[in-house]
């Protein structure tokens, strides 16, 4: 009775180790749901995404903020269109923190030409419509960038944003302009290959144009 007991409790611990590894599996792979608060979509265009996959994380500053939803080609533009979901939590500024960037935002405003020549009715529209504008702004501002980065030598593609220190902050909702796409390492062989060819036949060129010029020069001196 005692080795039956012992042999069913070593089955129960071993079924329930599978369970827990295979949740976990899921939930490190981004395959069981995402977690995102508060979450909202954003795009991006790039020149090449090889590599990247849906459910793909969104990282900046090493944390992740959101996840891969879509892949697809601009047909006009030739390029490829990424959208991802942030998590709103981690990429939105709390109330002290807006107030402050409003208030930056607002002296900003007021050393602006259109600003200054307008009316004070007009001024306090401007300063209502830009504390209005901020409240769906994210915490990306306009001069940061996204790139398809690579976890490790060989791991798997993801996107990272990196911020870029300006003043100005994207809406939610909207694209990030400033992208940088996958860096294949046949590209960089095939541009350094390349790259070297032309410098050969550029020094090629150079030196037969020297030596001809030098030919003529001493035929004429002998004339």
């Amino acid at each position: 009775m005692k080795s039956r007991a012992s042999e069913l409790a070593v089955g129960i611990f071993v079924i329930l180790t599978g369970i827990a590894l295979f949740f976990l599996a899921m939930k490190v792979s981004g395959l069981m749901g995402t977690n995102l608060r508060d979450s909202y979509s954003m795009t991006a265009s790039f020149d090449n995404v090889n590599g990247l996959k849906p459910r793909a994380k969104v990282t900046m500053s090493g944390v992740t903020i959101g996840r891969v939803t879509d892949i697809t080609l601009d047909p006009v533009s030739r390029l490829a269109t990424v959208r991802f979901d942030l998590d709103g939590k981690l990429t939105s500024f709390n109330k002290e923190q807006l107030k402050k960037v409003q208030a930056n935002a607002l002296e900003e405003l007021r050393y602006s030409t259109e600003y200054s020549e307008a009316a004070p009715s007009k001024q306090k529209e401007m300063e209502k419509q830009l504390v209005a504008n901020m409240n769906s702004i994210t915490s990306i501002d306009e001069d940061a960038y996204i790139m398809v980065a690579t976890n490790g030598l060989l791991g798997e593609k993801y996107l990272k944003v990196v911020p870029g220190g300006g003043l100005n902050y994207i809406k939610r909702g909207e694209s990030i302009a400033n992208t940088q796409g996958t860096m294949d390492l046949e590209d960089l062989i095939s541009k350094f290959i390349t790259g070297g060819a032309g410098k050969s036949s550029a020094k090629a060129a150079e030196e037969n144009t020297s030596t001809e010029s030098t030919e003529d020069a001493q035929t004429s001196f002998v004339e």
